[in-house]
């Protein structure tokens, strides 16, 4: 499994973040998050995103393409969920989202969205203002102890 970049573990880096009250129907049979319940809490924050990188902008057709959770601790009820999103890599035609899920000022899972430029149904290029919008997204860069 490849390495975790330590940026990514700290909610700083992350240009935005939406909190979540999670709720009793958030949970699993074990007493924690439910992981598809997770998947939920980034897509919303995903959405809220949308809505700063990219406001006032009319969005070009960004379908996802591919998305990848990583799960790396447990989350609890009740409580709040914290989730950052931020942009790790602008294309010709696509970027990539990075998303990361704290409670308690704890790491517990990062997601990764593949989000593709298309024009009927085919890649296309991102449009100016949608590339300028996602690159003023990107995570930022935290200096760790030395």
């Amino acid at each position: 499994m490849a390495s975790i970049d330590p940026q990514r573990l700290d909610l700083a880096a992350y240009p935005v973040v939406r909190d979540l009250t999670t709720r009793v129907s958030d949970m699993d049979g074990y007493g924690h998050l439910n992981a598809i319940r997770i998947g939920h809490f980034y897509e919303d924050a995903r959405a809220a995103f949308y809505g700063v990188a990219f406001k006032g902008l009319k969005r070009a057709r960004t379908p996802v393409v591919q998305l990848t959770i990583r799960y790396l601790g447990e989350g609890f009820w009740p409580g709040t969920v914290r989730i950052g999103t931020g942009i790790l890599h602008v294309g010709r035609s696509s970027y990539i989202m990075g998303q990361g899920l704290f409670q308690e000022g704890k790491c517990l899972g990062l997601c990764e969205t593949v989000l593709v430029s298309t024009e009927n149904g085919k890649a296309s290029p991102l449009p100016d203002d949608i590339r300028a919008g996602a690159e003023s997204m990107r995570l930022r860069t935290v200096v760790f102890g030395e």
